[in-house]
């Protein structure tokens, strides 16, 4: 111990009480290298060995001063009649000066500890700041690009199943009918791996689209829609906005982290995670995807862009699919008549049969 080269062999004269209401006696302190030895004054036996680091003072800036070993309690008087246990009263100026020299050696000044404290506290905050702002995200991108299209689409028959409870009234439409003529529709506008279905009840929605390809559409939308060219166009343009931004990305941020935890985890939701989602999501509107992408996607398709933004600007209660509406005409591209659909995409009873879809 470093602090002891100073002092070799120091011995002082002192006042030590063995225990509470102990007699007082006289001793004599020797300074070792690593303990503190009390002697008796008449008889130089040994009476107590205090290890050094064990020394606490009692009673700081007061002198006489008053130590003990381990965690003693204060005096509240500073003689040392409230102390608990063993204690040692030193009125020798070098004998206090060492203890004390050795106490600041094996005790770093506190402030050392307050910084110690204030990496630590500021290492927690930076991991519950992650934590909160950036895991979240993290975990929601990372869990949407490994679900695959089977657990995609039964996350969106959930979300429909949801229908009746967020939506008193409203229902998946079921005219067999109408079904099969939107079925004819979506498969030859978008192919037979997505999947199309109409709901009633919810007034004012039009379309929207939800993970596993899937695509709703409303009772109201139907019914005002003049031509299955203009219904294409809403079809082509919610799946232009599923592979711009995954669908399931905003289920799961609805879900919460620890639904989505579930998800990766265990493969599904919990009960309960997509409560409130759907009626949210309804209320959204139609997709509006970039006009450019949207008008080179239906003219790929050999479809012409006005039915649809006629249709998309006639809802007088959305100025902004107005516009969008107007973006899209001054993006209209030519079809291509190589590209476009032998015949019409719906004969006219397939088309009555879709409007009339809800009306079973």
């Amino acid at each position: 111990m470093t602090a002891l080269t100073k002092y070799q062999r120091l011995e002082a004269p002192g006042i030590w009480r063995p225990g509470p209401g102990a007699q007082r006696r006289d001793v004599v302190a020797v300074l070792g290298k690593a303990s503190l030895t009390l002697m008796d004054s008449r008889t130089d036996s040994v009476l107590a060995h205090w290890s050094l680091p064990a020394v606490h003072r009692l009673n700081p800036g007061v002198r006489p001063a008053l130590y003990g070993p381990g965690k003693v309690a204060e005096s509240r008087d500073g003689d040392g009649d409230g102390a608990e246990g063993e204690s040692l009263e030193l009125d020798d100026a070098l004998m206090v000066e060492a203890l004390e020299s050795i106490d600041r050696a094996l005790r770093p000044p506190a402030r050392r500890g307050w910084l110690r404290r204030g990496v630590g506290a500021g290492s927690v905050a930076l991991v519950a700041l992650l934590a909160v702002f950036w895991l979240p995200p993290a975990l929601v991108d990372h869990t949407a690009g490994i679900v695959p299209q089977a657990s995609r689409a039964q996350i969106a028959r959930a979300v429909i199943d949801t229908l009746p409870a967020d939506a008193p009234g409203a229902g998946v439409c079921a005219h067999p009918g109408g079904r099969q003529a939107l079925a004819t529709l979506r498969a030859r506008v978008l192919g037979g791996s997505h999947r199309a279905l109409a709901i009633a009840g919810v007034p004012g929605f039009e379309a929207t689209h939800l993970p596993g390809q899937v695509i709703v559409l409303g009772a109201d939308l139907l019914a005002r829609l003049d031509s299955p060219e203009a219904l294409a166009g809403y079809l082509i343009a919610e799946d232009e906005a599923a592979q711009a931004e995954d669908p399931l990305r905003d289920i799961l941020r609805h879900a919460g982290f620890r639904a989505t935890l579930s998800l990766l985890t265990t493969g599904s939701l919990p009960a309960g995670a997509l409560a409130g989602y759907l009626p949210a999501r309804l209320a959204a509107g139609p997709a509006r995807p970039d006009p450019a992408a949207l008008a080179g996607r239906l003219a790929a398709d050999g479809l012409p862009v006005a039915p649809y933004a006629d249709a998309l600007g006639a809802n007088p209660a959305r100025a902004e699919l107005a516009r969008q509406a107007e973006a899209l005409r001054t993006q209209a591209i030519t079809p291509n008549p190589a590209q476009e659909p032998a015949g019409r995409l719906l004969g006219d009873g397939e088309w009555l049969m879709l409007q009339a879809v809800c009306d079973g």
